[in-house]
This record gives structure tokens, C-alpha cells and sequence, in this order.
């Protein structure tokens, strides 16, 4: 005679094996499906950007090493160009002409700086005038001296004797 408990327990399992077996055939018809099915592709759409985003400045402005990277960027209005040492400056416009300017830093003095800056000047002067004057005093005194006949110096040997 069986248990009671163990009937229900095996009952339990044939009703889970079934529900795996329709389980897997569901799985097995949705594999087969999608085998059949061609892929869906997405479209591929491409996006080109031809001109950079408009900004409400007047300028571009961009930091470049040499000019033919200025003649090979496209500008949509007048474009400014700098090395990076602030010493080259080129502007192009829309028609793609380019000019090319020298720049050089401005530096502010303040009235002290102008004043010690006047000081040096002065000092700088003072000294070339020395100079000049020292030249010409030497030049004299070398004449001089080469104009006088040389003196003639006694060379007698002798002592005072008595």
C-alpha cells in the first residue's frame, strides 16, 4: 500500500515536468521563429555637420601653429588666428583671403615705472658724455706729452767728494 503523501508528491513532479516540457517547446518554437524571421536593420542615417554651430559673436577665433592650417579651416564669417605665443596674428575672411600681422605686448607703466625708466635714460646719457669727455682729455694729453722733446738726464757717476 502506498502513503498517501507519496502520491501527491509524484503527481507534484508529472505536473512540473509537464510544465517544464511545455516550457521548453514555447522556447524551442520562438528560437524557430526568430530563425525564420529576417533580422530587422535599424536605417542608418548619417548626419553631417558642413559648417560649425552658429554663435551669436562677430569673430571666430582659433589657436593654430602655422598658415596652412588657417587656409585649410572653412570660416562662415571673419575668423582670427593666433599662435599660441601671441607673436603671429592672421585674419581671414569668407572669401578665404588671409592677412597676416606682427603683434608685439603693450606694457602699462604706472608713474613710478615711468619715472625710473626717465632716471636710467638720464644716467645712460650722463655716462656717454663722460665718456665722450674722458676721450677727448686723453687724446690731448697723449699729444701733448708726445709734442715736448724728452729732457736730458745727467747720468755722472760721480758723488760729491771732498
Amino acid at each position: 500500500m502506498a502513503y498517501p503523501f507519496y502520491q501527491n508528491s509524484q503527481i507534484q513532479m508529472q505536473e512540473l515536468q509537464s510544465m517544464r516540457d511545455r516550457i521548453d517547446n514555447q522556447m524551442r518554437s520562438i528560437q524557430q521563429n526568430q530563425m525564420q524571421q529576417p533580422p530587422v536593420q535599424q536605417p542608418i542615417t548619417q548626419n553631417f555637420q558642413l559648417a560649425p554651430n552658429p554663435t551669436n559673436n562677430e569673430l571666430e577665433s582659433k589657436y593654430v601653429d602655422n598658415i596652412e592650417q588657417v587656409k585649410n579651416t572653412f570660416v562662415m564669417k571673419t575668423g582670427i588666428f593666433l599662435t599660441k605665443d601671441f607673436k603671429t596674428l592672421w585674419v581671414k575672411d569668407v572669401t578665404g583671403n588671409v592677412r597676416t600681422f606682427r603683434t608685439e605686448e603693450v606694457i602699462e607703466l604706472d608713474e613710478k615705472d615711468r619715472e625710473i625708466l626717465d632716471l636710467q635714460r638720464q644716467v645712460n646719457e650722463l655716462k656717454g658724455m663722460i665718456k665722450d669727455a674722458t676721450k677727448y682729455d686723453n687724446t690731448d694729453t697723449i699729444k701733448s706729452v708726445e709734442d715736448e722733446e724728452p729732457k736730458r738726464v745727467s747720468t755722472n757717476k760721480r758723488g760729491n767728494a771732498k
